[in-house]
């Protein structure tokens, strides 16, 4: 995973990430208009970059020979932002455009504000098309839906597992970034489904359910990461389950961790 980079842009991405309990375990940049930025953007801390994207966006370009000297060499930049905001949103595509001056491809994770924030989420609807527009692939994962799969836990733990969620799915992708990654997500939006289960037959079936965009499980083919100890026959229960589901052949794929309990589905997404 060494020509693999992570960019999480703004003050909502770089909470999610502190906040997991495991690290993405990918070279990370965190990019902010404070102390807590990994480049240092600012003289001095700033209150945000007060919901202006252009700000945040002058300030990337200000600092771009040192943005473009962590991408220099890397293949793969993934870049995560909870959009609607104003660093976010202002600098998610200055990075995306950079990487892609490096030669890099741009995968993109993008966020969406729970619907209690309305102007972000709104806004951060409307910035969709343009971030399509800059990658090779993008994740789409609404927090309003992780409230909705938990709708009985508190808000501070729901956060924790959003932060959860994104981190072991960024974990799991970059792993397979050494790989045939982009052949394997043939469609260039996706969303995610983090589930866990016992029998991950049971997890697999609950993956449309469990989903962090609406998605129509008939629509394309989804892929699954499994634990690395998977044998032939769960491997093949997992498969049926899907198929007997939709009538479409998955990409079952083996992560590099052995957590039998834990399925990570990642379903193609209509409408872009």
């Amino acid at each position: 995973m060494g020509d693999v980079i992570l960019f999480a842009c703004g003050g909502a991405a770089g909470h999610i990430f502190t906040e997991a309990n495991e690290s993405p375990d990918v070279p990370t940049v965190f990019l902010n208009v404070n102390s807590s930025s990994t480049i240092q953007l600012t003289d001095a801390d700033v209150p945000g970059a007060r919901a202006d994207p252009f700000l945040a966006s002058s300030l990337l370009s200000d600092n771009r020979e040192a943005i473009c000297a962590k991408l220099h060499g890397m293949r793969v930049a993934v870049v995560f932002a909870v959009l609607g905001g104003g660093s976010g949103t202002g600098m998610m595509p200055e990075v995306a455009q950079y990487a892609r001056e490096e030669g890099c491809h741009v995968v993109s994770f993008v966020g969406i504000p729970m619907e209690f924030e309305r102007d972000r989420r709104e806004r951060a609807k409307e910035a969709l098309a343009d971030v399509l527009g800059i990658s090779d692939r993008m994740f789409i994962l609404d927090m309003e839906y992780i409230n909705r799969i938990y709708p009985d836990v508190k808000f501070h733990h729901i956060l924790n597992k959003l932060a959860n969620t994104i981190s072991f799915s960024v974990r799991s992708m970059a792993h397979l970034m050494e790989g045939p990654f982009f052949s394997t997500f043939s469609r260039k939006v996706y969303t995610v489904a983090y589930t866990t289960d016992m029998l991950p037959t049971n997890a697999v079936a609950r993956a449309a359910e469990a989903s962090m965009f609406p998605v129509d499980p008939a629509f394309g083919k989804s892929v699954v990461m499994v634990s690395s100890g998977f044998g032939t026959a769960q491997m093949e229960s997992i498969f049926n389950t899907v198929v007997s589901m939709t009538g479409i052949v998955p990409d079952i794929v083996k992560r590099e961790d052995g957590d039998d309990t834990k399925v990570l589905t990642f379903l193609p997404v209509q409408g872009f």
